[in-house]
């Protein structure tokens, strides 16, 4: 029986070693750079197939238009036009278009959508960024010591998670930029260690991601980075010139990437200015729904949504490589990033709220969505799981002797027989959930191109990828950020420059394009312009002076003939691009230089580097507020939306009074919502009247919720009363006139809504005030309830 039992235990081991060698070939076929990068194009094309092969159809999902128009409306002012699109007058009566955060054009992809079309391009660029998400995390977790066997089979862990299937499903093509996160990471890691390279790969991958339009992949990854950078400098704390290294090369990565980035950041933050996107409520996810995220399976529902299930995927096959890693002493820096990531996840839902912190941070107030760091998680856990395989690999080649090595052997070598099994099978789900998902896209013919005179419509932003191909303007306006937009804006005009006096002259159109307009205006005596579009610090006139007409673009003039040429040209985009091309000779400067040196002397370089990119940004900006004049950002005015006194001395006859207190300084005085009944797609109006105590916590807003009877409710939260002044900044002890508007969705016909108001820490722990005097209201819940309201 021994003798049969040690036959049967040799004919094992021998099995598992075949099986062993088999791997091994399997490793250095994927060692080979030309390979492994066949092999993941296969899988990144299996799972864009649907999507490349529909992929001069439009997604009809309701956020697809928006950001189908904002790279239609780009490609369309380069092609026909002949300018940089830094103008959108398409939508919300017209918008900075490098400062709009969701529009993704200051990127090189921009080029495949002007050789392909917006529509065919973008099955592309979600291929290859799917491509690059593969190789970077290949890259990364070869960093981090993995085998090239271990980070090839774990990249698909990342590149083909769950959240790379529903982005471009829900038109989301800007969150591809996510993709890029293992590249920042792996150039950063590189540089750290005095590579160069790294510094060009990291920053230069960053600006293209903030370009892109990363308003939730930048910041997140920037959090990443942060968390690289200091598991770098404490490993090297004892080592005094590689702690140098480290810290040089870091702190060159992060003045190369915001100068590279300048381009897009100065616009964006220019807009964020003008109109502050605050984001309240308090988010949370359970452990069990973080887990049907990460290991359930795409369902999408009639309305075209994703519920959580498999959004996140990385699939339960890569558990076993994962755990395995998890025992490995080396990999506790990168599974703790794992750990922050499913933390800051939770939301809300944590005792402790590492989000909630987060937000206290003014970048990452504007974050809505924590379950995003699932995202960071799926590229923690997939350096794992390489970690795993390697540790596996590395028991299939034990040393010593004896029965011992042999054992370890045998168990390495089946244990990593059933892994890699395991991490091949687990591609059919990640696949098959992306297929899942695109094919789940609603689908419809683009419109055809029929040009003509642009004029503004009212228009539906649910559509609003039909309008622009008919030259319409859409001013249904409903965007990431409150778009500072005119109330004056109207969608009947016959002609779109106009007197404000009509008796005053008359103005001819000699020439239309998004960034330049030019007019003949004739003038009896002095008088405004008037043009339908928002009014921007950016916008410049050859005659008269460009002024902000309650919000819409005006020039005053004087009296007699002139030729107005208005031209859009925002110091930010002159500013931005100064930086970012300054910071590009700079980099190229020091790739060139940093070739002949090492050690020392590449840190004295960086240091010296980062001094030359610190100056030259300040300089470039410099020039900018020299080369272009521009009037201050509009001041909040004491006005309305409507051009109605901010500032009353009652409450306006009807409006019952209330009298209800809030802890922390405020007071809801009256309330009236204007209908009662409305249609789908109109605008719903409510007045709020506050007054403000000298205390007041300088972290309020105001939240209004309209409470539906089935389904979704309508929120309407905001911190600027009528869009105009923070309550911390609004005049103490006056009523104060809160103009809300609220569109009502498409899909509510039938619905019954109860329309709630309140007040909430938006900048705190946005949990609401409570309410310490209901006076005449009727309160519940710490809200005050202001009616019903019925769609038609």
């Amino acid at each position: 029986m021994p003798a049969a039992a040690d036959s049967l235990m040799k004919a094992l081991a021998a099995w598992v070693a075949s099986l062993t060698s088999a791997i091994s070939l399997l490793g250095s076929l994927l060692a080979k750079t030309s390979v492994r990068l066949a092999a993941f194009g296969v899988l990144a094309l299996v799972a864009t197939w649907p999507m490349l092969s529909d992929a001069a159809s439009l997604n009809t999902y309701r956020d697809s238009h928006p950001l189908v128009q904002y790279e239609e409306s780009a490609r369309n002012t380069v092609l026909t036009f002949g300018q940089v699109p830094l103008w959108d007058p398409y939508y919300c009566g017209g918008m900075d278009g490098l400062g709009t955060p969701q529009s993704r054009w200051a990127s090189p992809t921009f080029l495949l959508t002007l050789v392909f079309g917006t529509l065919r391009a973008e099955p592309i660029v979600c291929f290859l960024f799917l491509l690059l998400g593969l190789e970077g995390t290949f890259r990364y977790a070869r960093s981090r010591g993995a085998t090239h066997l271990g980070a090839a089979l774990a990249a698909p862990l990342f590149g083909l998670s769950g959240f790379f299937a529903v982005a471009p499903a829900l038109g989301w093509v800007h969150f591809m930029g996510f993709a890029l996160v293992p590249w920042i990471v792996w150039g950063l890691r590189i540089a750290m260690r005095g590579d160069a390279l790294g510094v060009a790969v990291s920053a230069g991958m960053l600006a293209a991601m903030v370009g892109f339009g990363g308003t939730y992949p930048a910041p997140m990854t920037a959090l990443f980075c942060a968390f690289e950078v200091g598991e770098a400098l404490w490993a090297k704390k004892q080592d005094r010139a590689r702690l140098n290294t480290a810290a040089s090369m870091a702190t060159l990565v992060a003045l190369f990437a915001l100068g590279l980035a300048a381009l897009r950041l100065w616009p964006v933050i220019q807009t964020l200015t003008m109109a502050p996107r605050i984001i309240g409520g308090a988010p949370t996810l359970t452990p069990q729904k973080i887990a049907l995220g990460l290991l359930g399976r795409i369902k999408p529902d009639e309305a075209g949504d994703f519920p959580l299930s498999g959004n996140y995927l990385v699939g339960m096959f890569g558990g076993l490589a994962f755990v395995v890693g998890l025992l490995r002493r080396r990999t506790m820096a990168i599974t703790t990033a794992a750990f922050l990531s499913l933390w800051l996840a939770s939301g809300y839902g944590a005792k402790i709220s590492l989000f909630a912190a987060l937000k206290g941070l003014p970048v990452y107030s504007t974050l809505r969505y924590p379950e995003r760091f699932l995202v960071l998680f799926a590229l923690a856990a997939s350096a794992v799981a390489a970690l795993g395989v390697t540790r596996l690999q590395a028991m299939t080649r034990a040393r010593g002797q004896g029965a011992r090595r042999d054992q370890l052997r045998l168990l390495g070598g089946a244990t990593l027989t059933v892994a890699v099994t395991l991490l091949l099978a687990n591609l059919g789900p990640l696949v098959s959930n992306m297929q899942t998902a695109l094919k789940g896209r609603p689908m419809d013919t683009p419109p055809e191109s029929a040009p003509g005179e642009f004029h503004q419509a009212r228009g539906t932003r649910w559509a609003l990828a039909y309008y622009g191909p008919m030259s319409r303007g859409v001013l249904s306006c409903y965007d990431a950020y409150p778009v500072p937009q005119s109330p004056l804006l109207r969608g009947d005009l016959a002609n779109e420059e106009y007197l404000a006096e009509p008796d005053a002259g008359t103005v001819t159109r000699t020439y239309w394009s998004p960034n330049k307009i030019e007019l003949d205006v004739d003038l009896a005596r002095g008088a405004r312009l008037l043009v339908n579009q928002n009014w921007h610090p950016g916008w410049h006139a050859s005659v008269g002076d460009v002024v902000s007409s309650t919000g819409l673009l005006g020039v005053d003039l004087p009296a007699g003939k002139h030729h107005v040429v208005l031209r859009f040209l925002p110091r930010a985009a002159v500013g931005g691009a100064l930086i970012s091309f300054a910071s590009l000779g700079l980099l190229l400067l020091f790739l060139r230089k940093a070739r002949r040196l090492s050690g020392a002397a590449r840190s004295r370089l960086a240091w010296r580097m980062a001094a030359a990119t610190t100056a030259a940004v300040l300089l470039a900006g410099g020039a900018a507020f020299a080369l272009v004049k521009e009037p201050a950002l509009v001041k909040p005015p004491a006005a309305t939306p409507e051009g109605t006194p901010l500032v009353l001395e009652k409450l306006p006859d009807g409006v019952a009074p209330l009298a209800v207190k809030f802890a922390d300084g405020m007071t809801l005085e009256g309330a009236r919502l204007r209908r009662t009944s409305v249609l789908p797609e109109e605008t719903l109006t409510l007045d709020l009247y506050w007054r403000v105590a000298e205390n007041v916590d300088r972290r309020l807003g105001v939240f209004v919720h309209f409470v539906a009877s089935e389904g979704e409710d309508i929120r309407a939260d905001h911190v600027m009363l009528s869009d105009a002044i923070e309550p911390e900044r609004a005049p103490k002890g006056v009523l104060l006139h809160d103009v809300v508007t609220v569109v009502i969705p498409h899909d509510t016909s039938g619905k019954t809504f109860k329309a709630f108001t309140g007040v909430w820490r938006v900048r705190g722990d946005t949990k609401r005030v409570n309410v310490i005097d209901e006076g005449k209201g009727v309160v519940e819940k710490h809200r005050v309830e202001l009616g019903t309201v019925t769609v038609r």
